[in-house]
């Protein structure tokens, strides 16, 4: 009988299945259990900090099982407020030291799959790597650190001088890598231009995919809900996320305010936390039609999917969100959910193709797409089957991640 396959995974700043209450485990989370699945013996490098509550959830490096073969090591950095900030730089530099110390104590892997952001890990996990002799792949999640001169443009010549170092970091990062893994097409390019080679075997791109959502609900479940203020009539938007500097839900808030005088009944609910909160909640100005529950699990996720009609994918309008896709289209997808989007580009087009939803280009627009759908239920009917069978084809995590499991196997000979 063959040894099981040991693997590490590098990725913070996602959901653990350690975290208390039921988490919505995000891309590495569902690798991690496609490794399980397959027998591995998993190790995965993440943060003591949770970067979504902005608290640690340890105060030292510490390493939490999960199961018998699977567990999750915690290195300790120090905390940050913002996410574009230097304390969150440091931050990183910290884990990069915890795991190059700690890494030496393990026992080798027979692989590593690092994710990228962040540079400071995935660059780690390369130089160990390379004197190890481990096959290191490397998931290319965002266009980091090209993505700064997008959030700044007026210091956009400033911003190109002082990502050059990490752009250099990039570089060895992704040409040292046995294989480069992204989230679309596109990204698989970017990243092989900054690797400067032609695409291998090793390189492939898989979209971000989620679990299914076939959790059985009960009437408390949809109480909670029913509890701030939705109705069975109502046409309910929702989005789930982080409120940072790639969300823009300013438009957002501004057509709420166009139709809570127009229909009433178009109710929006922005679940999550973020430094623009108090933003958001100053344009409203007390407007009834917008709630905010704060951050919901993965129960009260479901049991809103199953009131609302449309997934709000709203995002600055730059390369990251044109050329691939965050978790939020494909768990709308997954919720039988329409959407509307505000970037052009993957989003947009394949919303157009497969009829799903709408891209708008500002507020206005935004309320009247939603003035249409809430006039035309049997469309958002149709449109919310049409998101169902797409998840079904082309974004269902156990198939998608299933086979990138398959790949690093294969290409290793495992």
């Amino acid at each position: 009988m063959s040894e099981a396959l040991k693997v590490w995974l590098v990725k913070e700043g996602e959901a653990l299945p350690t975290d208390e209450g039921q988490q919505r485990l995000l891309r590495m989370g569902l690798i991690a259990e496609e490794f399980d699945k397959a027998g591995a013996n998993i190790l995965w490098y993440a943060s003591t900090f949770d970067h979504n509550l902005k608290k640690f959830r340890v105060d030292h490096t510490v390493d939490l099982p999960v199961n018998d073969h699977y567990s999750v090591c915690l290195l300790h950095g120090r905390n940050y407020k913002k996410n574009l900030s230097f304390g969150r730089i440091m931050h990183f530099a910290d884990e990069r030291k915890q795991f190059k110390k700690l890494a030496e104590t393990k026992e080798k892997p027979d692989v590593i799959v690092a994710s990228m952001p962040n540079i400071d890990l995935a660059l780690a996990a390369v130089k160990y790597g390379k004197k190890h002799d481990v096959p290191v792949f490397v998931d290319v999640r965002d266009l980091w650190p090209e993505l700064y001169e997008d959030y700044f443009p007026k210091l956009k010549k400033l911003v190109h001088l002082a990502i050059i170092p990490f752009k250099r970091q990039l570089t060895y990062t992704l040409k040292n890598a046995t294989g480069i893994f992204a989230t679309s097409d596109k990204f698989l390019d970017w990243a092989l231009g900054y690797a400067k080679r032609e695409k291998r075997e090793n390189d492939n791109f898989y979209y971000v995919s989620y679990p299914d959502t076939n959790v059985e609900l009960s009437d408390e479940d949809l109480k909670f809900w029913y509890d701030k203020g939705i109705r069975d009539d109502d046409t309910v938007c929702c989005f789930f996320g982080q409120f940072g500097h790639a969300v823009n839900l300013e438009p957002v808030m501004y057509a709420a305010l166009e139709t809570a005088e127009k229909n009433p009944h178009i109710k929006y609910v922005i679940c999550g936390m973020g430094e623009k909160l108090e933003t958001y909640k100053q344009i409203l100005g007390g407007a009834e039609n917008v709630i905010f529950p704060g951050w919901v699990d993965r129960k009260q996720i479901c049991a809103l999917g199953k009131l609302s009609d449309v997934g709000l994918l709203s995002y600055r309008k730059n390369k990251n969100f044109e050329w691939s896709m965050p978790n939020k289209f494909c768990e709308y997808l997954a919720l039988g959910l329409s959407v509307v989007v505000e970037p052009t580009g993957m989003m947009a087009d394949l919303a157009k193709k497969h009829n799903i939803g709408f891209q708008y280009d500002d507020a206005h627009q935004l309320a009247e797409h939603l003035f249409y759908l809430a006039d035309h239920k049997d469309e958002v009917s149709g449109m919310k089957q049409r998101a169902r069978a797409l998840y079904e084809r082309q974004f269902k995590a156990d198939v998608v991640y299933g086979r990138m499991v398959a790949d690093v196997k294969r290409i290793i000979g495992k």
